[in-house]
C-alpha cells in the first residue's frame, strides 16, 4: 500500500508540473500582447486599411507622412524619417489604436507590431535609434511565414502528445509491477 501511495504522490507532481508548465505559457503569451491600448475584439478578421485614418498605405498598413522610401521590393518597405523614435511610434499607435489584431512586441532594437488579423502586411518593423533618424520597415504576409508557423506548431502538439504517452507508459509500467508484488504478498486461500 506504501508503495501505491508514493506512486500516486509521483503522478501528482508530474500532473503538477504540466499544471505549472500550461500557467507559465498562459502568461507568456499575455506579456507579449500589445503596450498599447486596443480596441475591443471584432468577431472575425479585420482588414487594418478599413479601420486606420485616411491617408498613405501600402498593401492596408498606415504609412506615417514625410519618409524618404529607402527601398520598395514586392514583400517589404523600407522608409526613413527623420524623426526620434518615439516620435514615430506615437504615430503609429495613434494610427493602429482602431485595429484590433495589432499586436506590439517590444524588443531591444525594435518595436515589433505584427498583424494577426486578415490584412495584407505581416508586420511594422520600428528601429530603436538613439538619433533623430528611425527606419520603418512594412512587411507583406508571406506563405513561408505563414507555413513555418503552422509546421511549428503541428510538432509541438506532437511533442506534448509524446511526453504524455511516455508518462502513461511508465506510469502504468510502475502501478502493474506494484499490483503484482501486491498480488504475491496476499497469502491464498489454499495456504491458509
Amino acid at each position: 500500500m506504501k508503495e501505491i501511495r508514493a506512486y500516486l504522490i509521483i503522478l501528482l507532481t508530474i500532473g503538477f508540473v504540466f499544471a505549472v508548465g500550461l500557467e507559465t505559457l498562459k502568461a507568456s503569451q499575455e506579456t507579449t500582447k500589445e503596450s498599447a491600448p486596443m480596441a475591443e475584439k471584432a468577431k472575425g478578421p479585420v482588414d487594418s486599411s478599413q479601420v486606420i485614418p485616411k491617408g498613405p498605405q501600402w498593401i492596408g498598413a498606415p504609412i506615417m507622412p514625410d519618409g524618404t522610401t529607402v527601398k520598395q521590393e514586392s514583400g517589404r518597405q523600407v522608409i526613413e524619417y527623420n524623426m526620434p523614435y518615439n516620435q514615430v511610434l506615437a504615430w503609429y499607435q495613434e494610427a493602429l489604436k482602431r485595429y484590433p489584431d495589432a499586436r506590439y512586441r517590444n524588443w531591444k532594437e525594435e518595436m515589433y507590431i505584427e498583424d494577426q488579423g486578415g490584412s495584407k502586411w505581416h508586420a511594422i518593423r520600428i528601429s530603436k535609434t538613439d538619433g533623430p533618424k528611425t527606419v520603418v520597415t512594412i512587411q507583406k504576409d508571406n506563405w513561408t511565414w505563414i507555413m513555418a508557423t503552422l509546421f511549428i506548431r503541428f510538432t509541438g502538439v506532437f511533442v506534448v502528445l509524446l511526453v504524455l504517452w511516455i508518462g502513461l507508459n511508465i506510469s502504468t509500467a510502475i502501478l502493474l509491477r506494484t499490483v503484482a508484488k501486491t498480488k504475491e504478498k496476499e497469502p491464498t486461500p489454499a495456504s491458509v
